[in-house]
């Protein structure tokens, strides 16, 4: 006896695939739990810029400077030109590893047919290039 031959067609019509959703497994309060949720929509985040400010200053500086600075023994502008600093500062540690790390890249990076260097190594060359200027003090 020989094994009937299948054919893609059979095997289509035989084959039916179910395919689940997660809210096949969730109950019907589950379910309009997630469209009210859906409805309120996501929570906005519960700090602004000052706040984001005021933590780089204590991440960078430290509780002593951010006291003094809050209590006006060192100015705004002095202030903010510490932080221009310090970014410069960081930016300039980190350019070196990034140039390690797209001088690496790049050689994988062959051309496109058209003879042009991929997106993404015009991306990191772009990314490099901003760094350098913050590096320099630029913004």
């Amino acid at each position: 006896m020989t094994v009937p031959e299948l054919t893609l067609k059979q095997v289509k019509e035989t084959a039916k695939v179910k395919t689940f959703r997660a809210s096949d497994f969730l109950t019907d309060e589950q379910i309009e739990e997630v469209h009210e949720s859906n409805i309120r929509g996501r929570k906005q985040t519960s700090f602004n810029e000052i706040d984001a400010y005021i933590a780089e200053i204590l991440a960078r500086f430290g509780y002593d400077t951010y006291v003094a600075w809050k209590f006006g023994e060192i100015s705004e502008e002095n202030m903010a030109k510490f932080i221009k600093a310090e970014r410069a500062r960081e930016a300039r540690n980190r350019l070196k590893i990034e140039n390690i790390i797209v001088a690496s890249v790049s050689g994988a990076n062959n051309p496109t047919k058209t003879g042009h260097a991929p997106k993404s190594l015009k991306m990191a060359t772009k990314m490099l290039k901003s760094e350098e200027k913050i590096a320099k003090g630029g913004e």
